[in-house]
């Protein structure tokens, strides 16, 4: 077996990232000598963290003082919300307000292209086809605490055409993701989009190179929320939301920073930026060959984008995200070890009605 198609579901973790920058939470940034942030903790959960907005913050020093952290970090997939700059006045709590039936249609259009090298050999760029994806999104509940009981289903995924994609893999992603089809699944999260938790069922036809696929986009699903600080914001407000995740394998810390550009009534128009960062491991992602290792030696990942969230809307109206991933393998085969470098870009578009 080919450790090729093992490669590059690593992938994942990073279009994870994309969507965690169509959330609300924001890349943390680095202070000298600077009174230090409040911090809190959001809720963990087994199997899935929580969501993040989109945006690219500009660099600034915060404008007021900062107060002494209030939370240690969380372990294991819980997010770590630290207000940096509470914005300029006017200053208002960001809350979703949501009502049980309300519906809303998404529709998420990814792009990616990756190039590898495997030992001398290098391998030309490839253009992965252009994917969208439309999911249905409704509000099944208010709880009694005011949390948001949220019910989604993805009703269409496609294979889009595209000139620089060869005819033959795109009919091959029709097969295999067709499966996906009629997936559906229900999240809960409180009015600050601090998702508690998260899970989806499969259709019994799903394709078996597809489930890992899909664990790693149960953490993608609660990344479309927006966990916001608990404290008021006004235009200028920054924070940064960090995570520790693990996917396909690998364990790795992202860090998102996110500023309020701008509030419309209901709608606030977010930037940030995201970086990924992973110690040199070895990554145990299930179906490898027998005998066969993988070291992750380097994880470079940063991107930038923009969102806007109704917070009248169970997701996110609108979004634009880039995303620029290189890594670097040795690969152990039963003691040849070889070394391998893989670098991907990616865009993915939102928009919600």
């Amino acid at each position: 077996m080919s450790l090729r198609p093992r490669l590059r579901a690593l992938c994942v973790p990073l279009a994870a990232a994309a969507l965690h920058l169509f959330g609300c939470q924001p890349e943390g940034s680095k202070t000298d000598a600077k009174p230090a942030a409040k911090t809190e903790a959001a809720p963990t959960k087994t199997d899935a963290p929580p969501p993040a907005p989109v945006a690219a913050a500009p660099a600034a020093e915060p404008a007021t003082p900062a107060v002494a952290p209030d939370a240690a970090a969380t372990a294991g997939n819980g997010s770590v919300v630290t207000l940096i700059e509470a914005g300029a006045e006017p200053r208002e709590p960001l809350r979703l307000k949501l009502t049980a039936g309300q519906e809303q249609a998404m529709v998420m259009t990814m792009r990616m292209g990756m190039a590898m090298q495997v030992g001398p050999n290098a391998m030309p760029k490839t253009d992965i086809p252009p994917l969208q994806m439309t999911m249905n999104l409704k509000v099944a509940e208010i709880t009694g605490e005011g949390d948001i009981r949220s019910e989604f289903s993805l009703a269409k995924i496609e294979v889009l055409p595209d000139p620089k994609v060869p005819a033959a893999m795109v009919d091959q992603l029709k097969t295999v993701l067709g499966t996906m089809n009629k997936m559906s699944g229900t999240s809960l999260m409180t009015p600050r989009g601090i998702v508690k938790s998260a899970d989806f069922d499969l259709p019994a036809d799903v394709n078996p190179q597809l489930k890992q696929t899909v664990e790693s986009m149960r953490q993608q699903i609660n990344q479309m929320s927006v966990p916001f600080p608990e404290e008021a914001l006004g235009v200028g407000a920054k924070w940064t939301v960090t995570q520790q995740l693990e996917q396909q394998g690998m364990k790795l810390e992202q860090v998102a920073t996110w500023e309020l550009k701008g509030r419309e009534g209901s709608v606030v128009k977010l930037a940030s930026t995201i970086v990924q960062t992973a110690a040199p491991q070895t990554i145990t992602a299930p179906g490898m060959p027998p005998g066969a290792t993988v070291s992750l030696d380097r994880l470079d990942s940063s991107g930038t984008g923009t969102t806007e969230v109704d917070l009248t809307h169970v997701a996110p109206i609108k979004g634009d995200m880039s995303l620029k991933s290189s890594l670097a393998m040795t690969t152990d085969a039963n003691g040849m070890k070889m070394p391998m470098t893989m670098d991907m870009d990616m865009n993915l578009q939102i928009s919600g009605k």
